[in-house]
């Protein structure tokens, strides 16, 4: 570079004339193929910075992330006053546009409604917004009542507001920000903003985010009460099922007696009757005896009983007992629903026509459905069963709607118009008119210009999977892989040789070497090294003055990371103010800060020497993600029952990420009965200080269409299969076709670049949606999983994904070294899940929150002190290292570290400590002579 730039070592900067700056920057832009921060570069990285600031993402986060843009697009960095200056005024120009939207569009009538919302009403002590702030999570019935009356308030001030919606154009992420300001607020705050439009922002804010939140509250007790009630009906049947057994069986074996008791005599009588040789008396004679016969063998079994033996095997038989166990249920049922059913707003556009027209009779007559109700949405025999055939069976009627639509909303065949979660996959995703107008813009903005073209990004894929079919199969052939082997019906089984990973072993010993240490020293130590608690900042700086103090964050990190609690905490506490501390956690333990706090751990993890030897590669970073089943002790819509789990409990999955050094720089919490695989690309996206470059996940994190997505941000996809031979392998040819070249390793199945192609724009614009953060991977995934095999872009994104399945899977065969680093990361997050139990330990380990907002803030403090730990571990032992003065020993004990794992806390105290000092004599807590001498009656 010296010579290129013609600089000796010589060289004197005082002596560096402006002109031949520009000169060598414009020739080392050249060199490293870089394009100059130029007019059009900067309006590129304006437009990328606006649409941030519009997700009101914090200003220093903005900043990260506009320097990884110019990274990724290879453009020269700004100055960091340019770059300040630019998210300044963008920050700026968002919110000035917002106000002025308002103070043109608001009338005084609508600034006047939304403020009724901070007075009493008449006859109730809470203002409007106290009573619509908090969600109920209770199924009872007079609860759910609670959340669809407040859903019914919200409704109203939502239908008023819509065109001012529309015109403001929030996104989500903004309108929740404004939103949670006002969540978290008193009244009095709520007032006493200067700016009354500021105000209405806020409170426009809450209304919209309430009211699509609270369809979403609607829509998860709808059918998890419709869910709960047909589990009934199913264990109801089963019970009776076991009652009636042994019934049926004495049944079928009554009638068959009596059936071959009439067969005999059918057969003796037809005989007698066509016997010629006899005259009629003599015929008759003996039928009359044979029919006396008849009646003796068949005297024991009562007509009566033959009867009920006989209705008992056609219910059993014609399932009509299953429509009256349900119809028996359905009251109950109607109860909890029907006032949910009638406040949800279905999307007509989206949702089927026969369905769509049964739920809105329902909501129109409100829920007085009459004896002609649409029945279309039935297949014919349940319509016949439910007209009944003499008058129409309504109850029945009811639960078998609400079972359909709870079935059709999962199936994504009925969706809701205003909802987080439950709209069509097409609401979700870039909208078609922006996508068609933009789509070159948003693909590099996006990162995506490499698969602009899919016929040509195809053509590389294929010669890349023909190259590694002939490789693998050349190296197999030549017996240069002994740890593969193919059975005659082209099974392939592998062999994986154990690695020296060791969970604590030598690490362990040598932390308790100097004794236990209590955990709030642990943080003190870290803090002062990282000085993380600088990140727990108040929602809104610039309207509150409040920094909490250090102790006051610790115990608040301590109060739920631990599972405490904030109340005990600070009942059991020295030195801590009850009021203070929940007002630090309410204002300032925001999930965005503290994963910004965790973020800065694990930017001094990444600094370390001895974290990076932990890396097999130093230009390679492999993670794992895992999940953990955790029980919730109180009532929860998050929380989903799992008997395997939890037996009779309810629960959700704690979803933690880590890397190959220890950090852990994801986590979030799902419910339980979610699939992990929805959310792995959040977890690789939704960090600022983690680039993996290979991710591991057991089977529950693996789908055909996350290959996809990890493909296109450029991150090797690497999960471990139970049985990798069952996976199916695919090639761009058919399978005889590698059969004839002698291979021993085939596809089964051949690639259908047709359907790849027809969808690749809207694969596209799927994958834009998500790293442009236009909505989250794990709501597209979910919304798109749902519709099965019936959506045409689901389908397109797992081809594609085949493709990459594949060249996993033949380079899983063929590297031995490949495996063993899939199985030692898995190993990590494993241990990670036992840690995480260690450090939850409070409450025997049950969520004592309801909400997912908060059981993730609670998940990210437990996360903070994991990382926390970490790095303290990290810290003691490089300490021991650089005391190590010989080479040789200082070599064997860093080998000896590295063959183990810096995941260790037998010798951190996470209980506090206990006082055994003497108390004085006028310290004694009972009077017992009091006591003794209470009289009772």
């Amino acid at each position: 570079m010296k010579r290129l730039l013609s600089v000796t070592d010589e060289f004197n900067f005082d002596r560096y004339p402006s002109a031949r700056i520009l000169q060598h920057r414009s020739r080392i832009l050249t060199l490293l193929d870089w394009t100059p921060f130029d007019e059009s570069n900067a309006t590129l990285i304006a437009e990328r910075i606006q649409l941030l600031a519009q997700q009101q993402l914090k200003p220093d986060q903005v900043f990260v992330a506009a320097i990884d843009f110019c990274w990724k697009q290879r453009i020269e960095i700004p100055t960091y006053h340019q770059l300040s200056t630019v998210i300044t005024d963008s920050f700026n120009i968002v919110e000035s546009s917002l106000l002025n939207t308002l103070s043109s569009e608001l009338r005084e009538d609508e600034k006047s409604s939304l403020d009724v919302l901070l007075a009493n009403p008449k006859n109730h002590w809470l203002p409007l917004l106290g009573q619509i702030k908090q969600v109920n999570q209770s199924l009872r019935a007079k609860d759910i009542q609670q959340n669809v009356n407040a859903s019914r308030t919200l409704r109203d001030h939502f239908e008023q507001f819509r065109s001012i919606f529309d015109e403001l154009n929030l996104n989500q992420q903004a309108t929740e920000y404004y939103a949670t300001w006002v969540q978290k607020a008193t009244l009095t705050q709520v007032k006493q903003f200067p700016n009354p439009q500021k105000r209405h922002l806020h409170l426009l804010s809450f209304i919209k985010h309430q009211y699509y939140f609270r369809q979403d509250v609607l829509m998860d007790i709808f059918l998890k009460s419709v869910r709960t009630a047909t589990n009934g009906v199913n264990k109801k049947l089963a019970q009776k099922e076991q009652k009636t057994q042994s019934e049926r069986k004495t049944a079928i074996q009554t009638i068959n007696t009596s059936h071959r008791n009439s067969r005999h005599l059918l057969d003796e009588i037809t005989r007698i009757v066509r016997c010629k040789d006899q005259s009629d008396s003599e015929r008759m004679e003996k039928i009359e005896r044979l029919i006396d016969d008849y009646e003796a063998l068949q005297g024991d079994i009562k007509t009566e009983k033959l009867q009920f033996y006989e209705q008992l095997l056609d219910q059993h038989t014609e399932g009509q007992h299953y429509y009256d166990t349900l119809e028996n249920q359905s009251l109950r049922l109607q109860r909890k629903v029907s006032s949910v059913l009638k406040n949800l707003v279905f999307d007509k556009a989206s949702s089927e026509e026969p369905l769509f027209a049964a739920m809105t009779h329902f909501q129109v007559t409100d829920g007085n459905v009459g004896h002609s109700p649409p029945l279309d949405f039935l297949p014919e025999k349940e319509q016949d069963i439910v007209a009944g055939d003499t008058t129409f069976r309504t109850s029945l009627y009811k639960i078998l709607l609400f079972q359909s639509v709870a079935d059709a909303v999962r199936a994504g065949k009925l969706n809701l118009q205003y909802s987080y979660r439950y709209r069509a996959i097409q609401d979700y995703l870039i909208p078609t008119a922006r996508w068609r107008k933009e789509r070159d813009r948003l693909l590099t903005l996006a990162g995506l210009q490499k698969f602009a073209d899919g016929a040509s990004y195809l053509a590389e894929l294929k010669t890349t999977l023909e190259s590694t079919y002939q490789a693998v199969n050349g190296r197999f052939g030549e017996g240069n892989n002994t740890y593969l082997s193919v059975d005659d019906s082209g099974y392939a089984k592998v062999s994986t040789p154990g690695t020296s990973f060791s969970e604590d072993g030598y690490n362990g010993t040598l932390l308790k070497e100097n004794g236990i240490v209590p955990i709030l020293r642990v943080l003190r130590d870290i803090n002062r090294t990282s000085d993380f608690t600088r990140y727990f900042k108040h929602l809104s700086p610039k309207h509150h003055k409040l920094k909490p103090n250090v102790e006051t964050v610790l115990a608040g990190i301590m109060g739920m990371g631990c599972n405490i609690g904030i109340d005990k905490l600070s009942q059991i506490s020295v030195g801590i103010n009850e009021s203070t501390l929940k007002n630090t956690v309410n204002w300032c333990f925001s999930l965005k800060n503290i994963q910004a706090a965790n973020n800065v751990i694990i930017g001094q993890i990444d600094k370390l020497a001895l974290s990076n030897a932990f890396q097999k590669y130093p230009d390679q970073l492999h993670t794992s993600s895992d999940g953990r089943k955790v029980n919730v002790g109180v009532d929860s819509l998050h929380a989903s029952y799992s008997f395997k789990y939890f037996g009779k409990d309810k629960g959700v999955t704690m979803y933690t990420f880590i890397d190959e050094r220890h950090a852990l720089f994801h986590s979030t919490v799902i419910s339980a009965s979610d699939r992990e695989a929805a959310y792995v690309i959040d977890g690789l996206m939704q960090n600022e200080v983690v680039k993996s470059d290979i991710h591991s996940t057991d089977t529950h994190g693996f789908s055909e269409a996350i290959f996809t997505a990890t493909h296109m941000i450029d991150t090797a996809f690497a999960p471990r299969f139970k049985k990798i031979g069952e996976q199916r392998l695919y090639g761009f040819s058919s399978k005889s076709t590698y059969q004839r070249r002698g291979y021993s390793i085939v596809p089964s199945r051949t690639i259908n670049r047709k359907l790849i192609l027809k969808n690749w724009d809207d694969i596209l614009r799927f994958m834009a949606t998500i790293k442009l953060r236009y909505s989250s991977a794990s709501q597209l995934f979910k919304r798109l999983s749902s519709y099965a095999k019936d959506h045409p872009l689901y389908r397109a994104l797992k081809e594609f994904g085949r493709i990459i399945k594949s060249q996993f899977i033949l380079t899983y065969y063929d590297d031995v070294e490949l495996r063993q680093r899939i199985e030692k990361q898995l190993n990590k997050v494993e241990l990670a899940n036992r840690f995480s139990a260690a450090v939850f330990f409070a409450n025997n380990q049950e969520f004592q929150v309801g909400t997912k907002e908060e059981q993730e803030i609670a998940t990210a403090c437990k996360v903070l002190m994991q990382n926390a730990i970490v790095l303290w571990n990290y810290l003691y032992l490089s300490q021991r290292l650089s005391s190590t003065a010989d080479p040789d020993d200082r070599q064997d004990m860093l080998e000896a570290i590295t063959s183990g794992s810096i995941i260790a806390w037998a010798h951190v105290n996470m209980q506090g400590e206990y006082d055994f000092t003497r108390p004085a004599a006028n310290d004694d807590v009972f009077d017992m002579a009091k006591i003794l001498a209470l009289k009772l009656g």
